[in-house]
């Protein structure tokens, strides 16, 4: 019998048994960090009753927390009108143009230096 059934036989819950009952409240964690932004994780953990740690422990991953950007953006911005996307898309193109004439100025002038 190894350590595990050992403790199971006299009443202990093993990691799985743990785990599921901390799974609603991991779910109202992240549920909350990503459907509103504006709460600090402090707030979070009281609305939840759980510590500032738990909530951090399962709100550190990039993904839960690009998607609470995306909502933050979201509800700071709104819904962009097609002219809005259009405008963003231009200046980005323009910008892309510019940058691509600065490394072109840049390469000439190295490429002058080089030969005196």
């Amino acid at each position: 019998m190894n350590y595990s059934e050992i403790m199971a036989e006299n009443g202990r819950k093993g990691g799985f048994a743990k785990a599921k009952k901390y799974k609603p409240l991991i779910r109202e964690v992240v549920r909350l960090f990503v459907s509103k932004p504006h709460m600090t994780q402090q707030e979070i953990a009281r609305k939840v009753g759980v510590s500032q740690g738990f909530v951090c422990e399962h709100t550190k991953s990039p993904f839960t927390k690009l998607q609470r950007y995306e909502r933050l953006i979201k509800d700071i911005v709104g819904e962009l009108t097609d002219e809005e996307v259009d405008k963003i898309l231009f200046k980005a193109k323009l910008e892309e143009k510019f940058l691509a004439h600065q490394d072109d100025v840049n390469t000439m002038k190295n490429h002058r230096r080089s030969k005196i």
